[in-house]
């Protein structure tokens, strides 16, 4: 069994690592303040009425919903609390704060309209969702057939859905009883031109009910991550001139002419859909933060549960060392979550958009797969105990599968991210200084060897081109940050180590195949994983502690010292 005395000087150094903010931050408090645990038998309505609640509640103690979604701090902590302390609160966040009020405040001119919408969004008696994706046009989104025509005389607009493939699929608006504020993404039509996907402000529902030319069908439960999930369409639905969010980039004059000072279709939408990076990394760090939890569920559990001969779950080799690994891939998942948010914050360090961008593409699959699959150790670890809701590990893989399409379905941004690295010729790929070690050289040869291939990529080169950039850079985060933290410097090495060497022997044949490495090495590189494991696991409670998850965060039983009396009623252990 692990030890129970923690060193908080290491402690507060490995949480350092993790944490942007302190964990004590308003955000937490307001989360768990405003948290409404789930009753048994809750149907998937009332889980979805009870977010929107939660919302509210969460808006009350932190300010207005335009001020958190002005302050990336406030919005990470937000997705990142939300994911471990309630997760049907967390799949609500992105299209209020991000995508509709963010979208907004970013895109918008400070029209009446806008400043209206803005209003209503900042109790969240309105909640704010955003209408991207159809029916039949996923990630494809330059392909979608929803259409905005203009009307110069009348200035506005008129939001028309040709044909079933162009139904808006599948946005959380069929709850008559939550008035929503809605940003569509259609296609604007001038003249008969198409001039690109803009988006578009209206309010779509209120007290009353849908706004006429809109029509919604509400989309049978899915199995995860509650929702009023619907299917709408348009007929005629206003949207005045007000309610276009043209991210400066375009405008109509004095006679209703569209003008634009950014000629390409394509580029007008890579504008103006820019705060779906923000999105990503926002749902991708929560994501790690639920596995975070689970771990520290799940470690708790085993060193408390006793097994044949009454040994310690814990004191298993086939438990404590997965648990091991695992601690060192959200380690590294954890490092390049904060890498991605370090880019698109404002500010001196910020990245320019290309890179920001593209650091997001490739993060979000990281992190989000990298989550799951911690995850699903998890799940089998605790055995049964990890089916029930109670111990939330079911609903952090709900809310991790949900993350994987949203915002970008993860193989699709992998596909764009690995061709947008292959053309820069790995530029932007980060050059570690001075001598590194043999498992970091060997990520970085493999990323730089695959996007410098010649000849044409396919969706699956540029995938593993991907996944090689994603991994170097992970590792390459986790690593800078060890020098940085004195108090747990050697402990960090170690960390970053075992997820180096992980990642390359998971891809060991392409080394052999290419040559980098013998087989030898191979082995000896095998040696030092399996040593790495051994000299870490000792190590696993203070790792597990710097996560931070409290019995207050969570309903667990888990999260507490003794789970057999916490499961069980007080009449049957007195």
């Amino acid at each position: 069994m692990l030890p129970t005395a923690l060193d908080d000087h290491t402690v507060a150094a490995l949480r350092s690592v993790l944490f942007s903010a302190d964990l004590d931050n308003p955000a937490r408090a307001a989360i768990v303040s405003a948290r409404r645990l789930v009753e048994p038998g809750s149907s998937h309505q009332e889980r979805a009425r009870a977010a929107y609640e939660q919302l509210r509640a969460v808006v009350a103690k932190l300010g207005a919903s335009s001020r958190i979604a002005m302050d990336l701090t406030s919005v990470r902590s937000l997705f990142e609390w939300s994911a471990v302390v309630t997760p049907d609160l967390f799949a609500v966040l992105s299209g209020h704060f991000v995508l509709t009020a963010g979208a907004i405040q970013r895109l918008g001119t400070a029209s009446s309209e806008q400043r209206s919408a803005l209003a209503r969004l900042d109790d969240a008696e309105y909640v704010g969702v955003f209408l991207l994706t159809e029916l039949g046009y996923g990630s494809n989104v330059l392909e979608m057939k929803t259409e905005a025509r203009w009307d110069p005389l009348l200035r506005q607009f008129t939001l028309h859905t040709p044909d079933s493939a162009a139904v808006k699929f599948m946005p959380n608006v069929a709850d008559g009883e939550v008035p929503k504020v809605a940003v569509v993404a259609a296609r604007l039509i001038v003249e008969g031109r198409d001039e690109g996907v803009f988006p578009f402000l209206f309010s779509l529902r209120d007290r009353s009910g849908t706004v006429p030319g809109v029509e919604t069908h509400r989309l049978p439960d899915k199995g995860f991550c509650p929702m009023d999930n619907a299917a709408t369409r348009f007929d005629g639905a206003v949207v005045p001139e007000g309610g276009w969010l043209s991210g400066g980039i375009a405008s109509f004059d004095q006679s209703g002419k569209f003008h634009s000072s950014v000629p390409s279709r394509r580029k007008r939408f890579h504008h103006t859909i820019g705060q779906l990076q923000t999105g990503r990394v926002a749902l991708a760090t929560g994501t790690v933060a639920a596995a975070r939890a689970a771990l520290s569920l799940t470690a708790r559990y085993a060193s408390h549960r006793r097994t044949a001969g009454g040994k310690w779950m814990l004191d298993r080799d086939n438990v404590r060392l997965p648990l091991t690994a695992a601690v060192a891939r959200v380690y590294a998942a954890s490092a390049l979550g904060n890498a991605a948010w370090a880019a698109i914050e404002p500010g001196e360090n910020a990245s320019p958009d290309g890179a920001s961008s593209l650091l997001a593409m490739l993060a979000k699959p990281m992190l989000t797969w990298t989550a799951l699959d911690v995850l699903q150790e998890c799940r089998e670890r605790m055995g049964a105990q990890g089916m029930f809701r109670a111990n939330m590990i079911v609903d952090y893989i709900g809310i991790t599968q949900g993350a994987i399409t949203a915002e970008g379905d993860n193989q699709v941004l992998q596909v764009a991210a690995g061709l947008a690295v292959a053309a820069n010729r790995a530029a932007l790929l980060p050059r570690p200084a001075g001598q590194v070690p043999a498992w970091q050289r060997l990520l970085d040869l493999r990323a730089r060897a695959l996007a410098e291939r010649r000849g044409s990529r396919g969706g699956q080169q540029a995938i593993e081109i991907a996944e090689a950039s994603a991994a170097a850079w992970a590792a390459h985060e986790l690593r800078s940050t060890c020098q940085d933290h004195a108090g747990a410097q050697s402990l960090l090495e170690r960390v970053a180590e075992l997820y180096g060497t992980g990642e390359v022997l998971r891809t060991a044949s392409w080394h052999i195949v290419h040559g980098t490495v013998e087989p030898a090495e191979v082995r000896e590189l095998e040696e030092r994983h399996t040593q790495l494991v051994e000299e870490l696991a000792p190590h696993l409670h203070q790792l597990i502690e710097a996560f931070g998850v409290t019995a207050d965060l969570t309903p667990s039983a888990f999260a507490t010292v003794n789970y057999l009396t916490a499961s069980l009623p007080e009449s049957w252990t007195s």
